[in-house]
């Protein structure tokens, strides 16, 4: 049991490795990479301590833009795909998923039915810390996301949305 911990320790630094010596990315202490190859990140980026970058066992992306910061202990869970535009901050606690399962099905099994939605994520965006981020979720460019925030749906452009379920804040364009 130690051995098998061990190589799976080995494996999640070649992959932080293999993303670093691919792309212009600073990535502070104990960032997660799981499935580097299906993961691309532009210019300037930054993730911060403790993120999580899960990416695609399906030959979906996860796809940062330039210029994208990635807080401490985001975790981006990327089976279904997600692109999250230039210049866009996640804060602190940001989950963004993509898979959920079908409760129509088995759930005691070993290979239980999930479905997968992509997650797209505009330019310009604010995410606040510990907001959610569903599957299927669309977010135009320049939308704010109020702390704690889970985020369904499509929004257009300049769209500040608060509460659970999310909903578009009174006043904001």
């Amino acid at each position: 049991m130690l051995l098998k911990n061990l190589r799976h320790r080995a494996r999640l630094h070649w992959n932080l490795l293999n993303l670093l010596w691919r792309f212009d990315v600073i990535a502070e202490p104990a960032v997660t990479v799981k499935y580097w190859r299906s993961i691309r990140i532009g210019r300037h980026c930054t993730l911060q301590t403790a993120a999580y970058l899960y990416g695609s066992r399906s030959g979906c992306e996860l796809v940062l833009g330039d210029h994208v910061v990635v807080s401490n202990a985001c975790m981006l869970l990327a089976e279904g795909g997600i692109a999250i535009s230039s210049f866009t901050h996640l804060g602190p606690q940001v989950v963004i998923t993509t898979q959920y399962g079908d409760s129509s099905g088995e759930m005691c099994t070993e290979n239980p039915v999930r479905k997968l939605a992509p997650v797209r994520i505009g330019a310009g965006c604010w995410i606040g810390s510990g907001a959610v981020i569903m599957p299927g979720t669309v977010l135009g460019d320049r939308c704010i996301v109020s702390p704690n925030a889970v985020v369904f749906g499509s929004w257009g452009d300049d769209t500040a949305l608060a509460g659970n379920p999310a909903r578009r804040l009174r006043g904001a364009a």
